[in-house]
């Protein structure tokens, strides 16, 4: 599985299986039903994202205190780095979007297809904000070292 494919799946599923987990799904459940429910987790992510992006503006703050007292000036920088570039893939999940109806004659086929669409979505922005949270965190870590440092000095 090649970097991007990893990253635009969700949970390791690669696009087939994606689809296959949407298939699967589909034949035990309401289409609308799935549908809603990959938009309401769409919405929460969202949710999720614009809560992580105000921690982020925190912890930015946090390292400019750092700079100030003394801490290790590369601890503080990689975490600025980091935080910077998480900060820029949160923004990415705050867009608006547009899932275009697909474009099939077939009922059947056309609910597939939509589910799928959001679903991919789903994945996408799941990993992106996996991929920031983690960015985050190592953030935070660097802080502590920076400031676990600076007591010892």
């Amino acid at each position: 599985m090649d970097w991007r494919r990893a990253i635009l799946s969700s949970g390791g599923l690669s696009a087939e299986e994606l689809r296959a987990e949407v298939k699967a799904t589909l034949r035990h459940r309401d289409a609308q039903g799935v549908r809603a429910e990959v938009s309401e987790h769409l919405s929460h992510l969202t949710q999720k994202a614009g809560a992580l992006l105000s921690a982020q503006a925190i912890f930015l703050v946090v390292d400019t205190w750092g700079m100030e007292h003394n801490w290790s000036r590369i601890a503080v920088l990689i975490s600025v780095i980091s935080l910077v570039i998480a900060a820029l893939i949160v923004l990415t999940l705050l867009r608006s979007l547009y899932v275009p109806s697909p474009v099939v004659d077939d009922p059947e086929t056309f609910v597939f297809e939509d589910v799928l669409a959001v679903s991919r979505i789903m994945a996408a922005r799941a990993a992106r904000f996996n991929i920031a949270l983690y960015m985050t965190f190592l953030s935070v870590i660097l802080l502590g070292f920076g400031a676990v440092e600076a007591s010892f000095v």
